[in-house]
């Protein structure tokens, strides 16, 4: 389970804009995005209790929640939040999780292996909701990214979208600057598994 500490004026600052909410069992949700990769990102947001699953980890502060899903959770163990003001004197909330840059692979992982990684553990998870996957095929030394789709991406007419807007977005902002184009090389055919 993380740690996280959370300062007693956050807590105060986070209750009164829950309370201003006016929406039962709000909590307020810790977020990473993009983990083991450069476009790591953490976040801070509301979280509406139907939005609470059985996967998070719960802290209980004064009069809210704080949640974290647990799979992202070791990325934010040892934060610290705390609230103090920025140069106008106006409120200024602070989020420091010195474990959101923690790599999986070792420090010199070649391109694909970081790619196959955050294709295997973020990209094709979301995929599976629709019975479809994708898999790395390779990655020239130019960054163009080769995928392979298979079970309901197979022969999907919504292909093209997921690729360009989807996947190619979702690998720009894990990997800035590395990722010059990703190309669909699977040869497609339509079967009963197929997506829509």
């Amino acid at each position: 389970m993380s740690k996280i500490s959370v300062s007693d004026k956050a807590q105060e600052y986070f209750l009164k804009i829950i309370n201003k909410q006016n929406m039962e069992g709000l909590a307020i949700r810790l977020s990473a995005t993009n983990v083991g990769t450069p476009g790591v990102q953490c976040g801070i947001m509301y979280c509406p209790k139907e939005y609470i699953t059985p996967n998070d980890e719960h802290f209980q502060m004064k009069g809210f929640e704080i949640v974290i899903d647990s799979s992202v959770s070791e990325y934010l163990d040892g934060s610290v939040i705390d609230l103090g003001t920025n140069d106008e004197g106006e409120d200024l909330l602070t989020f420091h999780a010195p474990n959101l840059n923690k790599q999986d692979l070792p420090p010199d992982a070649s391109l694909f292996d970081k790619l196959k990684r955050f294709i295997d553990s973020t990209v094709s998870p979301s995929l599976a909701e629709h019975g479809g996957s994708v898999t790395l095929v390779d990655v020239t030394d130019d960054g163009v990214v080769k995928v392979k789709f298979a079970g309901g991406c197979l022969g999907c007419s919504m292909v093209g979208i997921t690729l360009k807007e989807g996947i190619q977005t979702q690998l720009n902002q894990a990997f800035p600057g590395q990722i010059k184009d990703v190309v669909d090389v699977t040869e497609h055919e339509i079967t009963d598994a197929t997506y829509g």
